[in-house]
């Protein structure tokens, strides 16, 4: 704040400056250079009458000299104060955008899944980016703006009415007569940004998911479909583009009118004052130069408006996420989870509309237990393993952690008690070392390739001429999807949290790599939970208890054995995929 306090002084004396030279060129007009053209030295209003009273009215080169090192030292001023007031409003614009953009993907991070799917993503990157830029111009800059061209405006009134109470008519009224203007466009305008910035988050949108999913588009021949798309989009900004540019051409091309006939009629009643003796013309170059000025300052306070409207859209976007209302997870406490937790579930059940996506599920995980979960397509597997995590919400039921409920815990010591490998594996743009390593940068890389090994990773990596260090894209462009699962089951283990979760991490991998990775784990989690989610039967021989999901419900569990001698679904599949094998074989 004092930064921008002194910003707002520099900016303001440079508007003084401004003010003032006209003064100092009324005087050079009326006691030098019309005596000096034979004309008799005038009496004249200006503030700086002062600085020549001791010199005598004929030493015309004493009066320039001091008038033009008066001149001077204003030039000066201005520069230093512009320089000034420019390298403190951009370095404190750019600090706060640099918070605000933190403090937007803090929120993004911490926000729970109902908030966040509330928000397009192209709403949140627009969140993340661009508005923290149009928030900080709108009040770093176009407040200054305003400021200035306020007290620009208000103190040239206030000169003018000293050479001539008359001078301010005109300009009131142009004043008068662009403000009404820009009241009558002002819905218009308003309508156009609010338009605008949901046309950006729409394309926004559309080119992200164009250039994720840039692997399944080219798969199904579907660029001409993904480019149509793009096209419409982008008509349809270009569009409203279009219509935002004939607002502000009508609106611009009346007060430009408005400007003219003000700048026309102030010189008419100029010279007709100047004729009447009424004002000097060192007076009346003044005026000039102040008429000229303030209908810029007027033109200057309508872009700012104009600036400050479109940033109020970023603002009220950027403002009304930070302050939305997480209801999720507000409802969680501080409490933090034994090294050890007990997980326990008792009638929960989400609801997807009138049907549920889970129900009545009850199940009790005591700490080292191992259990698997299968289920066809849609049966609520993922939802599960997200609900134990507190990354989704459950609308019956309750959720225990070491006999305490799900939300007296705090969230973030909650989620560091898993480790989790999700359907969706994500990739960053970094190395693979990197990759594994997102949970703690700083490890070493000996334990990096230590979890590299156990997940099958040093498999692959080793081949590549750079090793772990080998550089991959977005979304794990480069590598295949079982290069990517492995890169994500090292990335949890590493985390070595008490309970691990897989959620049908190993669909992309060949039996004899899951069979090893399996081997792995089991060796590595030692007393850990292990919650792991398959397709493959196969994969669930050794948990200690199995659930089967179908439509949300539990329909069989049990052990292995247990199972398989009941006979059910679980059996056929495992009998299914067991034929497959020898089949294969």
């Amino acid at each position: 704040m004092p930064v921008f306090v002194l910003s707002t002084l520099f900016g303001l004396l440079r508007i003084v400056i401004l003010l003032v030279t006209p003064q100092v060129v009324s005087l050079l007009v009326d006691r030098v250079i019309n005596p000096l053209l034979g004309a008799e030295p005038k009496e004249t209003a200006s503030i700086f009458l002062f600085l020549i009273k001791d010199i005598p009215a004929d030493d015309y080169a004493r009066i320039f000299l001091v008038l033009a090192a008066t001149l001077l030292v204003f030039a000066v001023l201005f520069f230093v104060c512009f320089y000034l007031k420019w390298n403190l409003a951009h370095n404190y614009a750019l600090k706060s955008q640099k918070a605000m953009r933190k403090v937007a993907l803090d929120k993004v991070n911490s926000a729970s899944t109902p908030l966040l799917n509330s928000f397009t993503s192209g709403d949140l990157v627009l969140i993340t980016t661009s508005d923290p830029t149009r928030i900080s111009d709108m009040y770093i800059h176009q407040a200054q703006f305003l400021l200035d061209n306020l007290f620009y405006i208000s103190v040239s009134v206030a000169f003018l009415c000293l050479i001539n109470p008359y001078l301010i008519i005109l300009p009131l009224v142009g004043g008068i007569g662009s403000a009404v203007v820009v009241g009558c466009f002002r819905k218009k305008v308003g309508a156009y940004f609010d338009q605008s910035w949901k046309d950006s988050s729409k394309l926004s949108t559309t080119v992200q998911e164009s250039v994720y999913g840039v692997r399944t588009v080219a798969s199904f021949a579907r660029e001409e479909g993904r480019r149509e798309l793009f096209d419409q989009d982008n008509t349809r900004r270009y569009n409203t583009n279009i219509k935002g540019l004939h607002i502000f051409s009508r609106r611009n091309l009346i007060t430009q009118c408005i400007r003219s006939v003000v700048i026309t009629g102030e010189v008419a009643l100029g010279i007709f004052l100047g004729l009447r003796g009424e004002i000097s013309a060192g007076e009346f170059t003044a005026m000039l130069g102040y008429v000229g000025t303030m209908l810029w300052q007027i033109t200057g306070l309508l872009f700012t408006i104009n600036a400050s409207q479109r940033n109020l859209v970023s603002g009220k976007r950027f403002f009304g996420f930070l302050q939305a209302k997480d209801e999720a997870a507000e409802r969680y406490g501080s409490d933090i989870p034994s090294a050890e937790p007990t997980l326990e579930l008792k009638g929960v059940g989400v609801k997807s509309g009138e049907e549920h996506a889970l129900k009545n599920i009850n199940l009790s995980l005591p700490y080292g237990k191992k259990l698997g979960i299968m289920g066809r397509t849609g049966s609520g597997k993922t939802l599960l393993c997200k609900l134990i995590q507190g990354l989704a919400e459950a609308d019956e039921g309750e959720i225990l952690i070491d006999g305490k409920p799900i939300h007296d815990f705090d969230r973030n010591e909650l989620l560091r008690a898993y480790s989790y490998a999700m359907q969706n594996v994500f990739l960053f743009s970094n190395t693979i070392s990197a990759n594994i390593a997102l949970y703690d940068p700083f490890v070493d890389e000996e334990t990096i390739m230590r979890y590299g090994r156990l997940a099958e990773v040093d498999e692959f990596a080793r081949r590549f001429p750079e090793g772990y260090q080998t550089t991959i894209g977005e979304k794990g462009f480069g590598l295949s999807g079982g290069q990517k699962q492995r890169i994500s089951i090292a990335r949890a283990l590493l985390k070595n949290a008490s309970i691990l979760v897989f959620d049908d991490v190993t669909s992309a991998l060949d039996l004899d790599t899951e069979h090893k990775v399996f081997n792995n784990i089991a060796g590595e989690c030692g007393n850990k939970t292990l919650l792991l989610v398959t397709h493959r039967a196969t994969a669930l021989k050794d948990c200690d208890e199995i659930l089967f999901l179908d439509r949300g419900e539990i329909i069989e569990r049990g052990s292995f054995a247990e199972l398989m001698a009941l006979n059910g679904n679980f059996a056929e599949i495992y009998n299914r995929q067991i034929n497959e094998v020898t089949y294969e074989e």
